[in-house]
Parts: C-alpha cells; structure tokens; sequence
C-alpha cells in the first residue's frame, strides 16, 4: 500500500493523537507543553518515515513484548517491550527505541557498544525467532531526527547474554556482587533497592 502524503498522514497522526487525548481524559492546560512539542514533531516525524519507506524499509511491529529464557540463566528469564521492528531490504531486521533526550548522550554510549545493555537486550530478546540479520538503532526525536545505529548489536546480545549468565552463576556460589549502577539510569530501576545503590555513602 502506498503511502499517503506527507500533509495528510500528519493530519491523521494529529487527529489520533487528539482521539488518545480526549479517550484519556487529559487536562488540557496540563497537557499544552506535550500537545505542542508533538505538533513540532510531527512534520519532522512524516518526513523520517517518508525517507525510510523509499529506502525500501517497511514497518513490521510495534510495541511489542517478547520474552525469553537463556539455558545459561537456568531459569532466569528475560522480557521487554521493543517500540519498532522495521523489515529491511537486504534483508534485515532492524529494532528502534525512540528517545526524546540528548543525543550526544546517546552516541557517546554507542562508541563502547558493550555499555549499551538496551539495544543488545532487545536484539537477544529477537535472536531466537529472527530469520535474518538482526540490526539496533536509537532514534532520537529532538530537534533534528536521527538514526543512532549500535554497531555489532548481534555480538553485544551474545557478551551480554553470556555475561549475565556468568553472574547469575556466581550468585548461585555465593558471591556477593558489587553494585554497579549510575544515575539516571538507577531512577527508573524496576529492580532498585536490590543492587543496595540508595545505600551508598557519598564518598
């Protein structure tokens, strides 16, 4: 199906957008900084998805929830919620996490691929079904909308997978691990209070 143009796909994101809004009952004047920040996307947005549908890449999923369980977790089970899945020519299979923060923060992460846990989870959580070549990307929605690859990210979701299998293993020992975590990412831990970070000192 080809797609409409880019006025007319705008109007329809926009006009869903309101129907959220009103199904959800938001406040209007809570909800104005949002309201506008999406209408100054939206244009920029049309355009990306304009550009990638004639580089041949066709939308495949959306928020979609996958879980899986490594036979070196023994047990342990991994599951997330990937935001897209684009099939590209080629062919590919190519994960995107849509950011709203800075990207330079995001590129400086992606020069050592191994920091980057997100993307290397999400690509394990596909491998096991994936029938093609697996790529990862950020993409960050600020005033210019980029697309910030994770370079190997098949390779990544093998040392991560492995690694955390090695952990879990020295748990099972007995070990008593150190606490890894930094801000930001500790304030939106689903697991914080674990790792004992909030009982740091300040030195």
């Amino acid at each position: 199906m080809r797609p409409a143009s880019a006025e007319q796909e705008a109007a329809r994101l926009l006009a869903i957008a309101q129907e959220e809004k009103a199904q959800k009952a938001l406040d209007d004047a809570d909800f104005l900084p949002f309201e506008a920040g999406f209408i100054d996307l939206v244009p920029r947005y049309i355009a990306w998805l304009h550009e990638r549908d004639a580089q041949g890449a066709r939308f495949w999923q959306g928020e979609q929830e996958r879980e899986i369980a490594p036979p070196e977790w023994e047990g342990i089970r991994l599951y997330g919620r990937i935001d897209r899945m684009d099939h590209l020519p080629g062919p590919a299979l190519e994960l995107i996490d849509y950011k709203t923060g800075s990207a330079t923060g995001l590129r400086d992460k992606l020069r050592q691929p191994l920091e980057d846990t997100q993307l290397a989870f999400y690509a394990a959580l596909v491998q096991p079904e994936a029938d093609r070549p697996i790529q990862a990307s950020y993409l960050a929605l600020g005033r210019k909308i980029e697309s910030l690859p994770h370079p190997g990210v098949e390779d990544s979701a093998a040392a991560l997978v492995a690694g955390v299998g090695a952990d879990l293993a020295r748990i099972r020992r007995g070990a008593g691990l150190p606490a890894l975590g930094e801000a930001p990412t500790c304030d939106f831990c689903e697991a914080r209070g674990l790792c004992r970070r909030d009982h740091w000192s300040g030195g």
